[in-house]
């Protein structure tokens, strides 16, 4: 009986051992991920101001004609 419920929590423990191993690499796929998303924000923001100064400065241009 005692053998019995020591193979049972061993077989439990690494279940659970590799479901948190599992989640661990999930955990980092997702942080790399949202590193990149956020790399890319900040590049569609620079993108954006870029784009508006040159309209600013475009509609500086057409109201000097």
């Amino acid at each position: 009986m005692a053998k019995d419920k020591e193979e049972k929590w061993a077989k439990d423990r690494k279940t659970f051992t590799d479901e948190i191993a599992y989640l661990r690499a999930q955990v980092a796929t997702h942080k790399d991920q949202l590193a990149s998303s956020l790399e890319e924000k900040d590049e569609a923001v620079s993108q954006r101001d870029a784009l508006s100064k040159e309209n600013a400065a475009l509609e500086e241009l057409v109201e000097g004609l």
